[in-house]
């Protein structure tokens, strides 16, 4: 009965951290898109900001 109980607390704690690594995976992906995501938008923000009528408004606050 112990050993049955040993092999089922082994599976379990194999199972939570095959879901732990899932997540942490699934985070990391999620991240990269995520600065991929932020790099465009500095990029347009920069081209924005490169036209002299755009940074005028930017610079005034309005």
């Amino acid at each position: 009965m112990k050993t049955s109980q040993a092999v089922i607390i082994i599976l379990l704690t194999i199972a939570g951290l095959s879901w732990l690594s899932y997540t942490i995976i699934d985070q990391q992906k999620q991240i990269v898109k995520l600065e991929q995501q932020l790099q465009h938008e500095q990029l347009k923000y920069k081209m924005l900001y490169r036209d002299p009528v755009v940074r005028d408004a930017i610079e005034s606050g309005g």
